[in-house]
């Protein structure tokens, strides 16, 4: 990385561009993660030659291991993923993995079944060994432990990450300690968290408001595309959030998979069509929802000639969005009373309009979503 590309250049310049605003917690993250670059590049230089691979595994490896990567936690919206991103965009390394946390041990979970049908001695140890053998950095979005058949495998599968000197940048709303807090045989649970605290440098983010809310405050959610000035204001709030330079997040939903291109930090954006026109169960929309703090939701077409399918797809996702207490910002052909003024899911669609109207109070979540 060049002095030009250094992180902390990098977030200066956001700053000076109005992308977000200065915070002291986040520049202390930024030092941290561009020390935690520069190590990575200069251990990847030596790597080079045969000499250098001699020196830079006595140096770097010492260097690493009491430092294998950086947990970062705090509230809602104030820019750990947005920071951790930052990291593994120019981070100039091939070896390197982000995904979010929950579909990481929905793939482990799988990748561990799969092995114990393969009569494997000790199925945890080789999933974890195997999962990184091509990976030196792995970035996790948003950890949260909930339930207990992950609490039961963690440990052990980051105990094999650590030994294998994988190096692990991961966000969480909470502090290791905090993790799986009056679970199911939360004792069993605990070495987990002494790996962590051990090997992780912990760091705290920490703002008066989520950044999401900030650009959102006072603004208009629902927009009818049939308005020039809404369509115009709409796409300018689509803007603020670079929606569209995106990294894209990837969700796998049982046997399929759902790519959401336009996505980052936790603020996505579909059309209608994408999520409201192909086959859809209510799981799959709370798999979805999961991923979000922040939905633009566009193209919602007139529902009352032939869309009861849609209709009955779109009710699952208000829902969801609703239950989630996701931020839903939207732009429809018509009002929403007018969406689906007949068809056989006319009765339950008026919950749909009540909610939507709901959703649009500045009130509205009157709780965040936890995670």
């Amino acid at each position: 990385m060049s002095n030009e590309q250094s992180l902390t250049n990098i977030y200066n310049t956001m700053v000076s561009n109005n992308e977000i605003q200065r915070n002291r917690s986040q520049q202390t993250l930024v030092s941290e993660l561009e020390k935690l670059t520069r190590k990575l590049e200069q251990k990847k230089a030596l790597n080079v030659s045969v000499a250098g691979r001699v020196f830079s595994k006595f140096r770097f490896t010492k260097a690493l291991e009491k430092n294998q990567g950086v947990y970062i936690h705090g509230g809602v919206g104030i820019g750990k993923s947005m920071l951790m991103d930052l990291f593994f965009k120019y981070l100039n390394l091939k070896e390197k993995k982000r995904i979010h946390f929950h579909e990481f041990m929905k793939g482990i979970h799988q990748l561990i079944k799969d092995a114990r049908e393969k009569n494997e001695r000790d199925p945890i140890k080789s999933v974890a060994s195997d999962y990184i053998k091509n990976i030196h950095v792995l970035c996790l979005d948003e950890m949260q432990i909930t339930d207990v058949a992950d609490a039961m495998i963690v440990g052990r599968v980051f105990k094999e990450f650590f030994k294998k000197k994988l190096i692990l940048v991961t966000t969480s709303n909470r502090h290791p300690r905090d993790l799986y807090k009056n679970g199911l045989n939360r004792k069993l649970f605990l070495p987990f968290i002494d790996i962590m605290v051990s090997n992780l440098n912990i760091e705290k983010l920490s703002a008066p408001l989520d950044y999401r809310k900030i650009k959102i405050s006072g603004k208009k959610k629902y927009f009818l595309s049939t308005s020039p000035e809404d369509t115009f204001q709409f796409n300018e709030l689509i803007s603020d959030f670079n929606l569209r330079k995106g990294s894209g997040i990837k969700i796998q939903m049982n046997s399929r998979e759902f790519v959401m291109g336009r996505f980052q930090s936790g603020v996505g954006l579909l059309t209608f069509n994408e999520i409201c026109s192909i086959p859809m169960s209510s799981s799959d929309y709370l798999e979805i929802i999961s991923h979000l703090r922040l939905l633009f939701l566009d193209d919602i077409p007139d529902l009352s000639n032939g869309g009861d399918d849609s209709a009955k797809r779109f009710i699952n996702l208000i829902d969801s969005i609703y239950d989630q207490k996701v931020e839903l910002l939207c732009r429809a052909d018509v009002v929403p009373e007018k969406l689906y003024t007949f068809g056989k899911n006319k009765f339950e669609f008026e919950r749909t309009v009540s909610r939507l109207f709901e959703m649009q109070s500045t009130n509205w979540p009157v709780k965040g979503k936890s995670s």
